[in-house]
């Protein structure tokens, strides 16, 4: 790599992990440094796939290497630890979302963020960066459909990703999160209000922990009302591994975005497909869309000075209505959010 690369430590070496090291490794602007996970095995063979150096944590990986920024991929629930970390020690940071599990460690990580006046921080809301999403909240932002009255936003993704998760977090946080975010920032007003209900038969029925469904009505303070569905109950033949919509009815006209379809189909004898062109489609031995997008948007942020397409403030907006609806979910009842 050239001596002007961005270098680049990914902590977490599980699925996200890889998919960020594979990212960086392609990116010729950057250079993987330092793959960094605490199980050797799992890390070291990471590690040596995308041709960087393993360490068993980011305080090793920084001794040994001249670090400028690092990807935070590990569990939600060892966000804040690692990413405040990473800001007392000058790094840029991205860190996937949701911010943390809890709306504490979302604030502390926001304070720490503060304190670090020379790193930029970009939290992964990947469909920030998805140009479909861009435009609906620039439409909305320009007053095309007038004042919002109501939203409907729906993710349904395959059964085996509620399996694979088997009960290691709740399906709103680990898939609604992106549709608490769009709401908020398509719509430009944060939730107020929340009552979020559940229903599990197909996790069960597996043996496996976690409810398949989150269904959450949601009140947002520009008086406009909602809900959003989450769900990971799609059969393995559906084809398209997610069914999603977005809409917004407003007092002039309405947007919607659909996404379950990318403008491509395969209809073979053996099998009708709707293939990924937008997230991260593998084209010419390399990944492309919107997750590779982000990153390259990190590196703006780093060598030119870019804002964040997500503010820290609208991060930890997004734990605040977690938080409220796991106490909708605790109480069920109606739960303000905390402001």
């Amino acid at each position: 790599m050239s001596g002007t690369s961005t270098r680049i430590a990914v902590v977490g070496a599980g699925r996200m992990g890889q998919v960020h090291c594979r990212i960086v490794a392609e990116n010729p602007r950057a250079e993987l440094a330092a793959v960094v996970d605490p199980f050797e095995e799992s890390g070291r063979r990471v590690a040596a796939q995308f041709g960087a150096p393993w360490y068993p944590t980011l305080a090793a990986a920084r001794d040994a290497v001249d670090l400028d920024g690092v990807i935070i991929a590990v569990p939600d629930r060892l966000h804040v630890g690692v990413t405040v970390e990473a800001l007392e020690a000058g790094l840029h940071v991205l860190v996937e979302k949701p911010l943390a599990d809890t709306l504490e460690g979302a604030r502390t990580i926001a304070d720490a963020a503060a304190s670090a006046t020379g790193s930029k921080v970009l939290v992964g809301h990947v469909l920030r960066h998805d140009p479909r999403f861009r435009s609906a909240a620039k439409i909305v932002a320009a007053g095309q459909v007038g004042d919002p009255v109501h939203f409907r936003a729906s993710r349904i993704v395959p059964r085996s990703v509620g399996f694979a998760n088997n009960g290691a977090s709740p399906i709103y946080m680990y898939q609604g999160i992106h549709d608490i975010d769009l709401v908020q920032w398509i719509s430009g007003s944060p939730i107020v209000r929340v009552s979020a209900t559940t229903a599990a038969k197909v996790l069960p029925a597996a043996g496996k922990e976690g409810v398949d469904v989150a269904l959450i009505l949601a009140e947002l303070e520009n008086g406009s009302v909602g809900t959003i569905e989450i769900s990971w109950v799609l059969p393995g033949s559906t084809p398209s591994g997610l069914a999603s919509q977005f809409e917004l009815y407003g007092t002039e006209g309405n947007v919607k975005v659909d996404v379950t379809a990318e403008g491509i189909s395969l209809d073979t004898l053996d099998e009708f497909r709707l293939p990924n062109t937008m997230l991260d489609p593998e084209l010419d031995g390399r990944l492309e869309g919107v997750v590779p997008q982000q990153f390259d948007w990190f590196l703006q942020m780093i060598e030119f000075d870019q804002p964040s397409r997500i503010g820290i403030d609208e991060a930890v907006s997004a734990a605040r209505v977690l938080d409220a609806i796991d106490e909708s979910l605790r109480t069920r009842t109606w739960a303000e959010v905390q402001r």
